[in-house]
């Protein structure tokens, strides 16, 4: 071999030497390789992208929150539109207080057609209003319509009854009140407190039924209000049953019901109007507001 040869094939040798790492960065297995780098990345910006879409929503939803808290002072409106609400019923609707007939017909009565405690209603209403309550009126003439279909007054409850569910079943009421007169005489049913006269209440419950001790709570929390406003306005809370009473006077159609006697039969119209207004706060301060003097 000439030397010229050797030269020539040692040279080659270098070169080769020398290119061998640039042709093996150059083969496809490097890039299989740097695949599963790559990997991960992809991942990660999808999952970037799932949580984005997740934010947007929680953000529209967090939008709506201060619409509805925006719109929240309205319910309060709502409430004040709809507050504290009272059923009124009259089962014995023209029983009468004998001053009250005797200023219109010149007669003493103890049951009138035109003037009798259901005509107490707007003025019981009104007074009711004026204490934050609402008050709905179950609007029969009980014993009107016990005339006109013959029946007697014995059959009052009865006949009153099928008209009270009806009305429970539409409306939900905090309270129901059935509104009657006693017929004690004027020493029992009259009180004087500062110059000014009452009528006396009783609150009567019926204890022949599964709501009596509900009913009896709601009227123990009014009488003792009303004391607390006029002593001894309330003559407290009776409770009936056993033979010859009814029993139950439908209180067992809602554990929120309660019977009050309001005055008796020598009271007169001015002794009344200031007795509801008494009971208008003492349902105020029992059931809303608790302060109300």
């Amino acid at each position: 071999m000439t030397l010229l040869k050797k030269l020539q094939w040692s040279f080659g040798l270098l070169l080769f030497f020398f290119v061998l790492p640039v042709i093996a960065g150059q083969l496809p297995f490097n890039k299989q390789a740097s695949t599963p780098i790559k990997d991960p990345e992809d991942k990660q910006v999808v999952y970037a992208a799932t949580n984005q879409s997740a934010l947007e929503k929680t953000k529209e939803e967090t939008k709506e929150e201060p619409e509805e808290t925006k719109e929240q002072p309205e319910e309060p409106k709502e409430q004040t539109k709809d507050p504290f609400k009272v059923l009124l019923l009259f089962t014995h609707s023209q029983e009468s207080y004998q001053p009250m007939v005797k200023a219109v017909s010149g007669k003493a009565a103890f049951y009138d057609e035109k003037t009798n405690i259901y005509n107490l209603k707007d003025t019981i209403s009104k007074h009711f209003s004026m204490n934050g309550i609402q008050t709905d009126i179950l609007g029969v003439d009980v014993m009107k319509e016990l005339k006109l279909k013959g029946k007697n007054f014995a059959d009052s409850y009865n006949f009153v009854r099928p008209y009270l569910a009806k009305r429970l079943q539409e409306q939900s009421y905090d309270l129901v009140i059935d509104f009657h007169r006693d017929s004690a005489k004027k020493a029992a049913t009259t009180l004087t407190h500062n110059n000014e006269s009452y009528a006396r209440i009783a609150i009567v419950i019926g204890a022949e039924h599964k709501n009596y001790r509900w009913n009896t709570a709601y009227a123990e929390s009014l009488s003792a209000s009303m004391n607390e406003i006029v002593p001894k306005i309330s003559r407290g809370v009776i409770s009936k049953s056993g033979d010859n009473v009814d029993g139950r006077y439908n209180q067992d159609l809602t554990k929120e019901m309660i019977l009050i006697e309001i005055g008796g039969i020598d009271n007169a119209e001015a002794e009344l109007n200031r007795t509801i207004a008494v009971i208008g706060k003492a349902i105020a301060k029992s059931f809303i507001t608790g302060k109300q003097e």
